[in-house]
């Protein structure tokens, strides 16, 4: 009897503890791309974070002028996460919520649409490249929901 006690304490503890950690409130931005894109799929994505130096980073770059602000650069899971959308077309992939940040430059193999690349292409992009970064991208604003 003592010993399912002490198993169903340690359960409990290691169950509120994980949940703690995934209770953070995700923030969602749109990730628009400098250029007339061919396709309108390819002009904005969806990320979500919630890192509060990535968040206050955003909002540092926010009050720059477009031509100034960083690229994003993530590691790509499968699915939309449920919020990565542009207008009626969901994506089939999503960058890791707290797994993505912006920089000023990135490798040109990281480059790349989304949706004429990463969306048309998911195996290579998420088993091969496992990262993405438009060069073309900055954060466009925050989707408040």
């Amino acid at each position: 009897m003592r010993i399912c006690i002490i198993f169903i304490s340690v359960a409990t503890l290691f169950f509120t503890s994980c949940t703690e950690k995934s209770d953070q409130t995700l923030r969602y931005f749109e990730v628009g791309i400098n250029g007339e894109p061919e396709d309108w799929r390819d002009s904005s994505f969806v990320v979500a974070t919630a890192n509060p130096q990535l968040i206050n980073k955003i909002a540092d770059q926010l009050a720059k002028p477009v031509s100034a602000r960083q690229i994003v650069i993530g590691d790509l899971a499968t699915g939309s996460g449920g919020y990565n959308k542009n207008a009626g077309h969901t994506f089939n992939w999503h960058f890791k919520e707290n797994g993505w940040n912006l920089v000023d430059l990135s490798v040109e193999i990281y480059d790349g649409r989304a949706y004429s690349d990463v969306d048309m292409n998911p195996a290579y992009w998420q088993d091969t490249m496992k990262r993405f970064s438009p060069w073309g991208s900055y954060i466009k604003k925050e989707i408040i929901k």
